[in-house]
Formats: structure tokens, C-alpha cells, sequence
């Protein structure tokens, strides 16, 4: 699939493409790969744009996304045919790579290699644990807000936070998601922003204020959590990503509450997954214990085939999914 036309607003099929290319020898320090899932995740519309938040897809070249997928060629000594690998394989069926590009997914006890675009992916797992741990510091305790909770990121975060001994409130759209994320993941409490007021639903859920705001959605939902915050001091806001504002990167609106952070003597910050990569060994340690021990969970919304990307791509911002969504080509 590469990138048609740039989307005016919201991207509509016609924005895509598809089209057949014939792979060329396995030149050395490469690696042929079949994909067997792609990870749909947020940021892939901000590559869709003339200037976005991450790296501008060129027309006409294959849209990005993380992935995993096995090796059926290699020139590479590092790499033999059967391996599991991981890493930006794009909207394709197959991914001649280098192999310095990849991570080889080592198998562990328990662990499926699946997990490394779920509660292991660096875009998925990694970046929830990094934001409520490494940068959100939560503690156990902590009253804990997460939007965008029935997603990929946030139902990872609502597990973790559990695990870490927090009270987790989720924010998701609808009756069915709230269950979910009640039901299924251990939430102790749901607000469906499509019911009503949500600074009134989390007031009374949280009537002495939230600790710890997990932010995937940024706009009303931000200002909502913002005054919110614990009045005593020392809430945390963690800007994971803005949903609510990837179709719109020019005219980005702002929070309008921000002052609330100074009246509560509260902060906020934003993060990069990979500014903190000396973390990963012990995040993935943490997590796969919890996959192993049957505490946490990423069930997927599968799509398929790889003509139906920028179907799902479209999903994600409609709602239409719980959890991690995918394409399998």
C-alpha cells in the first residue's frame, strides 16, 4: 500500500494505493520477510501529512508501520530462514530490509512472538509502560485516569497501573467499551464520554482528584482530567498522544485549563518511547512476567487482507475497535 494523494482532513480510501513489485536479489547485510502482522497504530496518519509529527511518507512510497514477521531469505549471518523479527515492515505482504533495521524476537518461555506488536511493542506496551512508569511515576495508590483506554496504548496502561497497585479509572467511547475495560481488564471504574459530561463523571469517581492523567486523546478530554487534578499537589500529566487533533495538525487546539497545573502545583509532560530505550530490558521483563503469570492481556481486532490497511487505518479513528487493532496481510 503506498500514499496516493495527502488526505485533506480526514484520509478517505482514494487517498491510497495498491500495486504489485517484483523483489529483487537478497543483497548481502539483508533480509527477506514475510510480514505476518502489522501494527495500526495513531501515529501513522502524522506520516500521511506534508509536515507532521514523525517522518513524512513520500507520495508514492509505501506507508509505514511496525510489524512482525518471519525470515524466508537472508544474507545476513545473523538471520536464518524461520526466524521471528521485528520492526518497521510497512503496509506490505513481504519486506526486503536491512537487517540492522529489525529486532530478532528471541523466543521465551510463554511469551508468543505475537506479543512484540501487543503488550511487548514498542508502540503498544512499551510505550505505555514507558509513559506510566518512567515518566509518570505512578505509585501504588494513585487515582489513575487513562483516555483512549479501550485502545491498544491505554488498555495496556490499565493493566500495568492495576499491577502497580493503582486505582484505574478508563475513558472510552460507549457502553460496550466501558464494560470492557471493566469486565476484561480490571478497571475499577469506566466513564463513556459519549454518555454525558466527563469532568462530572470523574468528579464523582474521583472526588478528591486523579494523581496520574494518562493522555492519548488531548482536547476537551484533556481539559476534562486537568480540572481534575488532585488540589493537594503533585498530580502528573502524561502526554502520550492527541487523537483527537491528528487530522487537523495545523490548527492543533490547545488545553484551555492549563492553569490548573500551577493553581494545583501539578505537572506535565511529554514523552518519546524511544528517548528511553535503557529502559526497555526492564520494562520487558515486567511485562512478560505479567504474561506469563496471566495478568495482562492485548486481545486484537484482526483485518485482513493488506488491500484493507487503509480500511482499518480509518477504523482507528472512527472507533470502531477494541483493542489492539492489526493487519494481517
Amino acid at each position: 500500500m503506498f500514499i496516493r494523494t495527502r488526505p485533506d482532513g480526514a484520509p478517505v480510501l482514494t487517498d491510497f494505493g495498491i500495486e504489485d513489485e517484483t523483489i529483487a536479489d537478497v543483497a548481502s547485510g539483508q533480509v527477506l520477510v514475510k510480514v505476518d502482522t502489522l501494527s495500526m497504530d495513531a501515529w501513522i496518519r502524522t506520516t500521511l501529512n506534508d509536515a507532521g509529527m514523525h517522518e513524512t511518507g513520500d507520495l508514492g512510497s509505501t506507508i509505514r508501520a511496525f510489524g512482525i514477521g518471519q525470515v524466508i531469505a537472508s544474507s545476513d549471518a545473523g538471520y536464518a530462514e524461520g526466524d521471528w523479527t521485528y520492526g518497521m515492515l510497512s503496509a506490505q505482504t513481504l519486506a526486503l530490509i536491512p537487517s540492522s533495521q529489525l529486532t530478532k524476537v528471541e523466543p521465551e518461555p510463554g511469551v508468543s512472538p505475537q506479543e512484540y506488536i501487543g503488550l511487548l511493542g514498542i508502540t503498544t506496551g512499551l510505550t505505555a509502560w514507558v509513559g506510566l512508569i518512567a515518566v509518570g511515576e505512578v505509585q501504588a495508590g494513585d487515582v489513575v485516569l487513562v483516555s483512549g483506554a479501550a485502545g491498544a496504548v491505554g488498555s495496556c496502561v490499565v493493566q500495568f497501573a492495576k499491577a502497580r497497585g493503582a486505582h484505574v479509572i478508563g475513558i472510552a467511547g460507549g457502553a460496550a467499551k466501558c464494560a470492557y475495560l471493566v469486565d476484561q481488564l480490571g478497571a475499577d471504574a469506566a466513564i463513556d464520554y459519549k454518555a454525558g459530561d466527563v469532568g462530572a463523571q470523574l468528579g464523582a469517581l474521583a472526588p478528591d482528584g486523579i494523581d496520574l492523567f494518562f493522555d492519548n486523546v488531548g482536547g476537551s478530554i484533556l481539559d476534562a482530567a486537568l480540572d481534575n487534578l488532585r488540589p493537594s499537589g503533585g498530580a502528573r500529566v502524561v502526554i502520550c498522544g492527541a487523537i483527537s487533533q491528528y487530522q487537523h495538525l495545523d490548527d492543533v487546539a490547545g488545553p484551555k485549563l492549563y492553569l490548573r497545573l500551577a493553581e494545583r502545583n501539578a505537572s506535565m509532560r511529554g514523552f518519546v518511547v524511544s528517548h528511553h530505550a535503557a529502559r526497555f530490558t526492564e520494562a520487558k521483563k515486567e511485562i512478560s512476567a505479567l504474561i506469563r503469570d496471566g495478568k495482562a492481556r492485548l486481545p486484537e481486532y484482526v483485518v485482513s487482507p493488506i488491500d484493507k490497511f487503509p480500511d482499518a487505518l480509518l477504523m482507528l479513528f472512527s472507533g470502531q475497535h477494541t483493542g489492539n487493532l492489526v493487519v494481517k496481510p
